[in-house]
């Protein structure tokens, strides 16, 4: 299969998929009970520098009934517990092509085995249907009709997205179920597919302090308190468009004014409304000519 993709772009994206393939491989014997969750995402970001990229964003750690959006603070001195069901998603960038990807394991137990595999079997399910021309819709379609068949559900909140060069999200949004948009699937298309699943409703409650930034807008003329011109200066040198998180700073004074004045937003944390534990399954792709090929 070919792509439409530049070669340069084609050698980027896939550089950046063998780095997280690799960090992923090697990130799962982190996982187990009493681990500092700061030690976990330290040394996963670590891992992808070392390897020649650089994190497109915070490692997430989500734990139990928190989906996504939560990075642990340079203080955070929680341990994973036995039974705990944990995601890990975190992306490389190279020359600002990233690849993404995400796994859920649980530590010690096998409580959630059926959840996870059905994750799995969603993001499987998903990308199967991914080719030139397919609506986004149909990809959402068969994720959810792979987790209802096991009788759970798909969180609707969260999405795929397409990976452009420098923008995690880019035009695209891929659903986790079929939302009826009327937008198609192109060759060259690079989509991050990343069903949730879980036994509970699947509605989100948006909760803040996940510890996750990123830039909006650099306007300096709007930076007025005590060292927020400067901060704003280096988030926009060092990080621009991606997200980063607080603890990657030198410092967080002025942080808070520049969320106010709408020149960096905080994201918040996405926990599953009823508690009930999720999973998450996530993987690269590039649309070529005749379907697709998974980079991570």
């Amino acid at each position: 299969m070919r792509s439409v993709l530049e070669p340069d772009a084609v050698r980027y994206y896939e550089a950046a998929g063998m780095i997280i393939k690799k960090v992923k491989g090697i990130s799962r014997t982190f996982i187990r009970k009493d681990a500092r969750l700061i030690d976990i995402a330290e040394r996963i970001e670590e891992l992808i520098i070392s390897e020649g990229g650089q994190p497109a964003f915070p490692c997430t750690i989500a734990i139990n009934e928190i989906a996504s959006h939560f990075t642990p603070a340079k203080d955070d001195e929680r341990v994973f517990k036995s039974g705990d069901l944990v995601k890990l998603d975190f992306g490389a960038s190279i020359e600002g092509y990233i690849a993404d990807a995400a796994f859920t394991q649980e530590i010690e137990t096998d409580v959630h085995a059926k959840l996870i595999c059905t994750a799995e079997k969603a993001l499987t399910s998903g990308i199967s249907t991914v080719r030139p021309g397919v609506y986004v819709g149909e990809i959402g379609k068969a994720i959810e009709q792979a987790a209802s068949v096991e009788g759970l559900h798909v969180l609707k909140d969260l999405l795929g997205h397409s990976l452009l060069r420098y923008r995690l999200h880019g035009g695209l949004t891929i659903p986790n179920y079929d939302s009826g948009s009327d937008m198609r699937i192109r060759e060259g298309d690079v989509l991050a597919i990343e069903p949730f699943v879980t036994a509970g409703s699947g509605a989100i409650n948006r909760v803040n302090g996940g510890n996750i930034y990123q830039l909006l807008r650099n306007g300096a003329i709007y930076a007025h308190g005590p060292g927020e011109k400067e901060l704003l200066e280096y988030i926009t040198e060092h990080y621009h468009t991606f997200p980063f998180a607080g603890r990657w700073l030198p410092g967080t004074n002025g942080l808070e004014g520049l969320i106010k004045a709408a020149c960096v937003k905080s994201f918040p944390i996405m926990i599953e409304a009823d508690g009930a534990p999720v999973a998450q399954a996530e993987s690269t792709v590039i649309v070529e000519q005749e379907g697709c090929r998974i980079i991570t």
